[in-house]
């Protein structure tokens, strides 16, 4: 089952970015087109290890994702809007569920912050504002119980 969703997960990637190319090849940017491209990055033994969404100066913008060292599990996506954190970001479980949710604005945490167990409970909210986090962190056991705040 495992293996079946990381193939899913690659073919739907991968026609994500052929549709957002128009079939380029993700690292190849003709000199006279000012669209974004996406830059596919490897680790050493050539896993792949991010897909990251670049605008035409070079820097990221859009939905950069992260893989764990098998080059097919998501770890993380995170938007960003000219280099910057912007918007959603989401890490994940080498299971597939979700981590952590969170959203930025400017760079800078920006909201409630939730953090899960790995069998998808509610773990943890934290509130920040411009980056700081502010009082009002509350934990939860697996039950939805509040322990903590």
């Amino acid at each position: 089952m495992k293996k079946h969703f990381h193939l899913l997960l690659t073919i739907f990637i991968t026609v994500t970015i052929v549709s957002c190319n128009g079939g380029k090849a993700p690292t190849v940017q003709s000199a006279d087109n000012n669209s974004p491209h996406v830059v596919k990055k490897r680790r050493d033994d050539g896993t792949l290890s991010s897909l990251n969404p670049v605008d035409s100066a070079g820097y990221l913008n859009g939905v950069q994702v992260n893989f764990y060292e098998d080059g097919l599990t998501v770890h993380s996506k995170v938007t960003y809007e000219h280099g910057r954190k912007q918007g959603a970001a989401i890490w994940f479980f080498k299971s597939g569920k979700i981590y952590e949710n969170t959203t930025y604005e400017d760079n800078k945490k920006e909201g409630v912050s939730r953090r899960y167990y790995e069998t998808g409970e509610l773990y943890e909210e934290v509130p920040f504002e411009a980056g700081e986090e502010l009082p009002g962190r509350k934990r939860y056991d697996k039950e939805g119980n509040l322990i903590s705040h």
